[in-house]
C-alpha cells in the first residue's frame, strides 16, 4: 500500500517536470541537469516498466534512435582510442533520455510543454533587451554582444523555434482575439530580437522556418505559398540586413572570411571550412564505418599535421553530419538521416493538429546540423530529446488523432 502511493505520487510530480525541464532549456545548464535527473529518478520510483517498455519499443522515434545510439556502442569495436569513445559515447546521455521523457510526458499536456518552454524564451528574450539597453552588466554582454561567451550559438537557434512555434500558435492555436494579439506583439519582439542577436545559424533557420510556415498555412495552393515566399523573405533579409548593424556586421563578416579563407582560415567560418575540408579527407579515407567512435580527434590531428600544421585541431569539426561521416562513415550518415525521416514519417501519419510542428522539428535540425554539431551540444541535445518525446509521442486510444497514414 505504501509502495502504491509513493508511487502514485512520483507519477504525479514527474508528470509537471517535464515543463520545468522545458522553462529550463534557455536558462540555466544547472537547472536543466537538475531536473532532467529528478525525471528520471521519479521513472524509476513510478514503476509499471514493463508498461513504458511496450511504449518505447512501440514507438518509432525510439526505435530509430536506438540504432542511431548503438551506432556508437558498435562503433567502439572498431575505435583505436577507447577513452575518447567512451567519452563520446557519455556526450549521448542526453539523446538518450528521449525514451525516460516519452514515458513521462503526458500527451494532454502538450500544450503546456510547449507554454512552458516559451516562457523560458520569454525571460531570455527579455535578458537581451536589458543588455541592449544597457540595464544588465555582466563581465561578457555588451549592448553590442547580447549573450555569454559563444551563447548565441545556442540561442538564435532556440529562439527561431520558438517563433516558429509561437506564430503557429497564432495561426491554429489560440482562439480569442486577444490572445493572439498579445502572441503576435510576442513575436514581433522575438524577431526582432533575431536580428540584434549575433547566432548566423539560428537567423539562417529563422528564415527556413517561416518559409515552410508559409508553405503550410496556404495549404494546397502550393504557387501561391512560392511567390509569397519568394518576395516576403527577401524583403525580411534585406530590411534586417538594412536597419540591424548587428545582422549587417555578421554577414558581412563572414563573408570576409570565405573570400580571405586560402589566405587567412584563423577566422570563425574560416576555421569551420578548414575543420570541413580536412575532415573530407577521414571521409574519404573510411567511407562506409568511418574511424569508430572515439578516434575523430585522432584522426584529424593526423590530418591537420599534413595539411595545416600551423592550424589548430579539433575535436569537432562543427558539423554534424561531418562528425558522423567521420565516425561512422555512410552507415552513420544513414542512422543519422533515417532518425529525422522517422520523424517525418510521424508528421506525415499522425493527424492531430501538430503535425506542421512534427515536420517542423526535423526540419529545424536539419538546418542547424550544417553550421554545428548541435546532437552533442548541451541545451539543443536536450531540447531534441524532450520535445522528440513531446512530439512524437503516440496519441492515445480514443484520442481522435489519425494516425491512418493518409497525407491529405
Amino acid at each position: 500500500m505504501k509502495s502504491s502511493i509513493i508511487q502514485k505520487r512520483a507519477a504525479l510530480l514527474n508528470a509537471w517536470l517535464p515543463a520545468l525541464l522545458a522553462f529550463s532549456l534557455p536558462l540555466s545548464t544547472s537547472a536543466i541537469s537538475v531536473t532532467a535527473l529528478l525525471i528520471l529518478l521519479l521513472w524509476f520510483a513510478e514503476g509499471d516498466l514493463a508498461g513504458k517498455w511496450r511504449e518505447i519499443i512501440a514507438n518509432p522515434v525510439c526505435l530509430a534512435l536506438a540504432v542511431y545510439l548503438g551506432l556508437h556502442v558498435v562503433g567502439l569495436l572498431w575505435t583505436d582510442n577507447m577513452a575518447a569513445g567512451l567519452e563520446m559515447l557519455e556526450k549521448q546521455w542526453k539523446l538518450a533520455l528521449l525514451p525516460v521523457f516519452l514515458t513521462t510526458v503526458r500527451f494532454d499536456r502538450r500544450r503546456l510543454y510547449v507554454a512552458a518552454f516559451l516562457a523560458g524564451m520569454g525571460v531570455a528574450v527579455l535578458r537581451t533587451y536589458l543588455a541592449w539597453f544597457g540595464l544588465l552588466h555582466y563581465k561578457d554582454v555588451t549592448t553590442t554582444h547580447l549573450t555569454h561567451g559563444t551563447f548565441h550559438v545556442v540561442y538564435n537557434p532556440l529562439l527561431a523555434l520558438a517563433i516558429y512555434l509561437l506564430l503557429h500558435e497564432i495561426l491554429w492555436g489560440a482562439a480569442e482575439r486577444r490572445t493572439r494579439m498579445a502572441l503576435a506583439l510576442a513575436g514581433v519582439v522575438m524577431i526582432v530580437d533575431m536580428f540584434i542577436t549575433e547566432g548566423r545559424a539560428g537567423q539562417l533557420v529563422f528564415f527556413v522556418l517561416v518559409g515552410l510556415l508559409f508553405f503550410q498555412a496556404m495549404g494546397r495552393h502550393r504557387l501561391r505559398a512560392l511567390l509569397i515566399t519568394s518576395v516576403t523573405l527577401p524583403l525580411l533579409f534585406a530590411g534586417a540586413y538594412t536597419f540591424s548593424p548587428t545582422f549587417h556586421q555578421r554577414l558581412e563578416q563572414a563573408r570576409r572570411e570565405i573570400i580571405t579563407f586560402r589566405t587567412d582560415p584563423d577566422t570563425s567560418v574560416g576555421l569551420r571550412l578548414l575543420f570541413w575540408q580536412n575532415s573530407l579527407q577521414i571521409i574519404r579515407a573510411h567511407p562506409l564505418v568511418g574511424v569508430g567512435t572515439g578516434d575523430f580527434q585522432d584522426a584529424y590531428a593526423a590530418v591537420n599535421r599534413i595539411r595545416s600544421p600551423k592550424m589548430v585541431a579539433t575535436d569537432n569539426p562543427h558539423n554534424q553530419y561531418v562528425l558522423v561521416l567521420c565516425q561512422f562513415g555512410l552507415l552513420g550518415l544513414a542512422s543519422l538521416l533515417t532518425l529525422f525521416g522517422v520523424q517525418v514519417r510521424q508528421a506525415l501519419r499522425v493527424r492531430d493538429g501538430w503535425q506542421r510542428i512534427r515536420l517542423a522539428f526535423p526540419l529545424f535540425f536539419l538546418t542547424i546540423m550544417l553550421a554545428e554539431s548541435y546532437l552533442i551540444v548541451y541545451e539543443t541535445g536536450f531540447l531534441f530529446a524532450l520535445f522528440g518525446a513531446v512530439f512524437y509521442k503516440l496519441p492515445p486510444a480514443g484520442s481522435g488523432a489519425r494516425a491512418d497514414g493518409q497525407v491529405g
